[in-house]
């Protein structure tokens, strides 16, 4: 019989694996459908009457935590920013709705220290309050209410923490309640990383998602998985269908796949939303994808092998990320990278008038958008003073970047966040293009905005994501203007290739 256990063992886990990758092919991998283009990581997503609102990461770039309503999950409007200053990375948030009160929990990250704070508001559209500093440690917070009321946080690492009746502190120490789900060791992962609690009442249950595996890496690490239970305390069970989302094999459309929410439309119908990297495009950040889910007989969200809708998302148009600059669009297109001064800019006249900062694009805290194509041109026009530097950037983060731009009447273009300075001189009043043909990257100048002139130097960017730099960023378009004095920029244009 002692013979016989180890072969026993090995069968059961034979078996295990077999039903697992069984379960995976049963899993509908074409199912999930992109919802928001471009990098918005972290999603979190509520819905109150008929109406959506959703919120991500905006980690370091501000003014942060835009909101997003929509009518029927398919056509998005960016609403208004609940964070309207530089507070530090903005990592997970959490929007939730609470006795008639709005609020959004989020994760600051400074080189300092990690902390959770707090904004609030009456109505989705605003005014947002200042953040709260809850001073709590770990990230993700996922609000949830007990059955007398109870506030609190559900953490990273599985562990839950108090709060006051208002949601603004915390009222005792984290307290360890779930452990998480254990997904087999042959899965290729960034790690446990057992994290983004979101927790939803149905019935007698507390469904809670989390997410496992890494949010880069492999592109099989990320997944979303399922717990429940009657009491927010525990204990949990783990659902017998996990993992919710996954991405089982390197070859699919989109890796990484995790970081779910549960959401329910009025009529009854069940979706998980989560973000995702694009294979070969990862330079774009995490993207928002949709799929549908249903209730299975013994009580659980289970994914749905149906086909992908015919109907896309609505995303933003070229002609919607153009700036004429007749209009303030900083929030909702523009943010700043690293800081957010609303001072520094101006607009006068169809004209964005830029206060020069810093010495390069690295520590110019440029003004960036998120796309989510993979092959774009821009230009812009461009008016430096004597002691000025400005241009066009593809950035990532203040030593991955590259661009083209005017450095004291030389052209200069950066690659890998280096600047080479060329033999070549322009006049302070200049247009530049910058054009990103799935990664291939090259440069053109004009001193009249006729006549261009191709720079004899170009660059692949293909790298510029996490999974070689870190910090979960993505490569931005936009302008820069560092050195001293101002810099006058009209008619930017942006058009898909």
């Amino acid at each position: 019989m002692r013979k016989l256990f180890p072969l026993l063992v090995l069968s059961l886990l034979l078996s295990s694996n077999a039903a697992v990758a069984e379960k995976a092919a049963e899993r509908g991998v074409n199912s999930e459908r992109l919802m928001l283009a471009g990098d918005r990581p972290d999603p979190s997503i509520i819905r109150d009457g008929d109406t959506y609102y959703m919120v991500h990461s905006s980690f370091e770039y501000a003014p942060g935590l835009l909101i997003y309503r929509s009518k029927d999950l398919v056509r998005w409007e960016p609403l208004v920013n609940a964070l309207h200053r530089y507070v530090g990375s903005v990592y997970a948030p959490d929007i939730v709705k609470h006795n008639g009160r709005w609020y959004i929990y989020f994760p600051v990250v400074t080189p300092a220290h990690t902390t959770n704070m707090v904004v609030w508001a009456d109505s989705p559209e605003g005014p947002w309050s200042e953040p709260v500093d809850l001073q709590i440690g770990g990230i993700d917070p996922g609000h949830a209410v007990d059955a007398e009321g109870n506030r609190y946080l559900l953490m990273s690492n599985g562990y839950l923490v108090p709060l006051a009746a208002d949601g603004l502190s915390a009222t005792g120490p984290a307290r360890k309640v779930y452990d998480g789900w254990e997904f087999p060791k042959e899965w290729d992962v960034e790690g446990f990383c057992l994290e983004g609690p979101k927790i939803r009442k149905i019935g007698k249950y507390y469904y809670m998602l989390t997410a496992e595996g890494g949010t880069a890496g492999p592109p099989t690490s990320h997944m979303v998985v399922v717990a429940r239970a009657e009491r927010l305390t525990g204990p949990w069970e783990n659902s017998p269908y996990n993992p919710l989302v996954h991405t089982y094999s390197p070859d699919e459309r989109w890796c990484s796949k995790g970081h779910g929410t549960l959401i329910d439309t009025p009529d009854g119908q069940w979706y998980v939303v989560y973000h995702a990297y694009e294979r070969g495009f990862y330079t774009l950040g995490r993207q928002t994808l949709i799929e549908p889910v249903a209730m299975t007989e013994d009580g659980w969200p289970a994914a749905v092998a149906r086909p992908a809708k015919k109907q896309p998302a609505k995303q933003e148009t070229a002609a919607s990320f153009s700036d004429d600059f007749s209009t303030d669009r900083t929030g909702t297109q523009w943010q700043f990278a690293g800081e957010y001064d609303p001072q520094r800019a101006r607009r006068e006249n169809r004209t964005l008038v830029m206060q020069a900062r810093g010495n390069d694009p690295s520590d110019a805290c440029p003004m960036l958008f998120v796309t989510g194509d993979h092959a774009y041109e821009m230009e812009v026009e461009a008016q430096c003073a004597p002691e000025a530097v400005a241009g066009l950037v593809l950035f990532y983060n203040p030593k991955l970047y590259t661009g083209i731009g005017l450095d004291k009447g030389r052209l200069a273009i950066h690659v890998l966040g280096r600047a080479e300075s060329f033999d070549v001189q322009l006049p302070r009043h200049v247009w530049f293009r910058l054009r990103n043909d799935r990664h291939v990257v090259s440069f053109w100048y004009s001193p009249d905005g006729r006549n261009w002139t191709k720079a004899d130097k170009s660059c692949e960017t293909s790298g510029y994501h996490h999974n070689m730099a870190g910090e979960f960023l993505s490569l931005r378009p936009g302008i820069y203007a560092a050195g001293c004095g101002e810099v006058v920029f009209r008619n930017f244009k942006y058009k898909t290739l």
